[in-house]
């Protein structure tokens, strides 16, 4: 009987052990209110295709809605320190509530501490953290100012392919023109190149992923491409979720308040390095 025990005892701590290698995302929320380089109609077909297939494709994600600019706000807010990377899509314009336009917000806005906190913002079309309220309110200073590195979009006309992590993780994906990739070179700590999923050979990629160091935290980019209402970015955008959902770090997710003792690796830590 003890070995009995002892046999099942193993088999459930294997049981368990493999179960944990599956990721702790959280919830998701789709903003199509407002747009840019994408119709709304066009943004809103792409976030069916997420709010009705995701789940059948990564079961391990929460609750999956959508969301308005007022709604979006306190939503991110209430999930900063919950223990788990919640995923925030958008489609190339910033939710007011998130963060002020104009860049007043140096530090501490929802969407930075969002983002510090361990969770994940990914975004189609336009710039990232260009456009809001007021057109290019934000410019290029948003993405600098949110994500504290002196990185940038500009590259007009970059023909992308997709790589080999594209070509096994995002298989939908293939050649277009990105207007608004990320650079390589430029993506440096706290923050590093998590996954190219399609590039131009020189260092220029999207979709692609970048990631804080020693966190969950996240910014996607998926067919940063103007008025291409073609582009498949709504299974896009669930192949990157799933990309995310198998990465070893998903299994501790770090935020500014860690449970059960583990240590914690907080958004202060993180702004302390920069």
């Amino acid at each position: 009987m003890a070995r009995n025990a002892l046999v099942v005892f193993v088999v459930l701590l294997m049981v368990t052990c493999t179960m944990s290698s599956w990721a702790q995302l959280g919830d998701v929320a789709i903003f199509s209110e407002n747009t840019g380089w994408i119709s709304k109609d066009n943004a809103d077909i792409q976030r069916a295709i997420v709010f009705e297939d995701l789940k059948g494709t990564v079961p391990s994600v929460g609750d999956v809605v959508y969301a308005t600019d007022a709604e979006i706000g306190p939503w991110a807010e209430e999930r900063i320190d919950d223990g788990v990377a919640d995923v925030l899509i958008i489609f190339g314009w910033f939710p007011t509530t998130l963060y002020t336009p104009g860049n007043s917000q140096v530090d501490d806005s929802i969407a930075e501490r969002f983002l510090y906190g361990g969770n994940i913002i990914l975004n189609c079309a336009d710039y990232i953290f260009y456009v809001t309220e007021g057109g290019g309110a934000n410019g290029e200073n948003g993405l600098k100012t949110i994500i504290n590195i002196n990185a940038d979009m500009w590259g007009d006309g970059t023909q992308i392919t997709p790589t080999d992590v594209g070509v096994k993780y995002t298989p939908t994906l293939e050649d277009f023109t990105s207007n608004r990739p990320f650079k390589s070179e430029q993506i440096v700590p706290p923050w590093s190149v998590e996954a190219a999923f399609g590039d131009n050979g020189a260092g220029f990629f999207d979709p692609g992923i970048i990631k804080l160091n020693d966190s969950s935290g996240r910014v996607g980019i998926c067919m940063q491409e103007g008025n291409n209402g073609e582009l498949p970015r709504g299974q896009i955008l669930i192949e990157m979720i799933d990309f995310i959902s198998q990465q070893p770090d998903m299994t501790d997710v770090g935020t500014p308040v860690e449970a059960k003792g583990k240590a914690a690796v907080t958004w202060g830590d993180l702004k302390a390095l920069q």
